[in-house]
């Protein structure tokens, strides 16, 4: 069998104009724009924030329709620092409730019983 035909080229990988590409990498980009809009609202520079904003809309629309966003999209317009600060404020604390800081470990006496190997099976008696 000729090694060249199974060869597989994912020629839609790259993506164009900020479209495609894995879904983490999009994430990530998520993240990482609304942190520079959180820097932005912190710091107090209120033109930094409005574009921040308005690049991470750009990026993700559906922003628009959770409540928090909408709320800053507001204040940022009415150019209301200290209560865009606060509407950052509260979403940073959701965030941080939102997700578990350190990962979950089991410390179940199932979890460190070792799997049993007769040859040709394992049995798992972790279940």
């Amino acid at each position: 069998m000729d090694t060249a035909n199974m060869m597989r080229v994912n020629a839609r990988s790259g993506g164009y104009a900020g479209q495609g590409g894995a879904p983490h990498d999009r994430q990530q980009m998520r993240r990482q724009k609304i942190l520079t809009l959180f820097e932005a609202v912190e710091s107090g520079n209120l033109e930094a924030a409005k574009v921040a904003f308005k690049v991470l809309i750009n990026f993700d629309r559906a922003l628009l329709s959770e409540t928090a966003f909408a709320r800053l999209s507001q204040t940022l317009e009415a150019g209301s620092v200290y209560v865009a600060q606060q509407i950052v404020r509260d979403m940073k604390i959701k965030l941080v409730n939102a997700h578990p800081i350190a990962p979950r470990t089991n410390t179940s006496s199932a979890a460190n019983r070792p799997a049993i190997s007769d040859g040709l099976h394992v049995i798992d008696l972790r279940a």
